[in-house]
């Protein structure tokens, strides 16, 4: 996949996953469902940090 679309939907998929885990109602566990939720918002940050790193590494 070209880094430019791999970059983009590492983003929208991370904007879904955040708005997804903000329509959860609070609770005071944290249930299996919530930890991958989580889990997945922490990947998909990595993932997007990384494409914005290389552009700018890229760049010079």
């Amino acid at each position: 996949m070209h880094h430019t679309k791999r970059g983009l939907f590492a983003a929208i998929m991370l904007i879904i996953s955040i708005g997804n885990y903000t329509r959860l109602d609070g609770a005071d566990t944290v249930r299996a469902v919530v930890f991958l939720q989580i889990f997945a918002i922490g990947a998909l940050s990595a993932i997007v940090i990384r494409e914005v790193l290389s552009r700018f590494k890229n760049k010079e």
